[in-house]
C-alpha cells in the first residue's frame, strides 16, 4: 500500500522520445509496432512498441517554448516512465566532435537566459539571484545548469557507448565559428541546439527522468549549408537511441525505471 502522497508506478508506462520536428524521429517512427495515435494538448502523439518496449513519440516543436509546452503536453497524455529528447544538434569548436558523432548530455546549460551588461558580458540566473526551478522534493534550487538523469547518462554510456558532455541551449544558435570557440572555452559546452534546456528543466520540476541524445550535424558557426549532414546527423542520432531503448530492459539504471513516476499535475 502506497504511503499518503506517494504515486504508485503504473504498469505498461511508455518512454516518451520527443524531438523538435518530424524529420527527426522519422527513423524511430518507421520502427514503431501497433501504434495507435492520442491527441496532446500540443499536437499528436504516437505510441506503441519498438521491440518489447512500450515508445510514445512525439513532435514538440522548435525552441524552448516549443519544447517546454510540448513536453508537458504529451507527458499528460501518456504518463511516461522517462523521456528521452533526440535530434541534432551543432558542435563547438573546441569539442573535438565532427558531424555525425553522437553524444549524450550529462547536464544543460542555458546559455541566453540571466543578464547582459554594458561589455555584452552575459551572466546567469544567479546575477539576478532567482533560480528558475525552486527546490523541491530532495533536489537543489536550479538556476541555468540542469542536469540529466545519471542513470540513463550511465545507460546510453555503457550500452551504446555514447559519451557524455555539457549542451548548451539558446535561443538564437550562435551564427559565427569563433564566438561558438569562445563559448566553448568559457562554458565547457560541446553541443548546442535550442530546446535542450527547457525540456531538462521541465523533466526536473516533475522528477521525471530525462535524457538527451544528439547527433552533430555542423559546426556550430559554420553557415555553409554543404558542409553539414542533418540526415546523417538524425539517423546516426536515432540509432543510438535505438540502442538504448532495445536495452532498456537489460541494464540495470534502465530496468529500474519501470513505471510512470509522474503524479497527477497540480499547481
Amino acid at each position: 500500500m502506497s504511503a499518503p502522497g506517494e504515486h504508485r508506478p503504473e504498469a505498461g508506462a511508455p518512454v516518451l522520445v520527443i524531438a523538435a520536428t518530424a524529420f527527426e524521429l522519422e527513423p524511430l517512427r518507421a520502427l514503431l509496432s501497433a501504434t495507435a495515435s492520442l491527441d496532446a494538448a500540443w499536437g499528436t502523439v504516437a505510441r506503441g512498441r519498438i521491440g518489447r518496449l512500450e515508445v510514445a513519440l512525439a513532435v514538440t516543436g522548435i525552441g524552448k517554448v516549443n519544447a517546454a509546452a510540448g513536453l508537458l503536453g504529451a507527458v499528460l497524455a501518456t504518463s511516461p516512465r522517462a523521456v528521452v529528447q533526440v535530434g541534432v544538434g551543432g558542435a563547438y569548436l573546441g569539442s573535438f566532435m565532427p558531424n555525425r558523432t553522437v553524444a549524450a548530455a550529462r547536464e544543460e546549460l542555458q546559455l541566453d537566459l540571466g543578464l547582459r551588461g554594458p561589455d555584452d558580458r552575459w551572466m546567469g540566473m544567479e546575477a539576478l539571484g532567482f533560480p528558475v526551478t525552486p527546490a523541491r522534493e530532495g533536489r537543489p534550487e536550479r538556476f541555468n545548469l540542469i542536469p540529466t538523469h545519471p542513470g540513463l547518462c550511465a545507460a546510453l554510456h555503457e550500452i551504446v557507448g555514447l559519451p557524455l558532455a555539457r549542451f548548451a541551449t539558446l535561443d538564437a544558435v550562435t551564427a559565427d565559428v569563433d564566438m561558438g570557440a569562445e563559448l566553448q572555452r568559457e562554458h565547457d559546452v560541446a553541443i548546442e541546439s535550442m530546446e535542450g534546456a527547457a525540456a531538462a528543466q521541465v523533466a526536473d520540476r516533475l522528477g521525471l527522468p530525462f535524457a538527451e541524445v544528439r547527433g552533430v550535424s555542423n559546426l556550430v558557426g559554420e553557415r555553409d549549408k554543404s558542409a553539414w549532414d542533418l540526415r546523417g546527423a538524425v539517423l546516426a542520432s536515432c540509432r543510438a537511441t535505438r540502442a538504448l531503448l532495445s536495452g532498456w530492459e537489460e541494464h540495470p539504471a534502465t530496468r529500474a525505471i519501470a513505471g510512470s513516476v509522474v503524479p497527477n499535475l497540480r499547481w
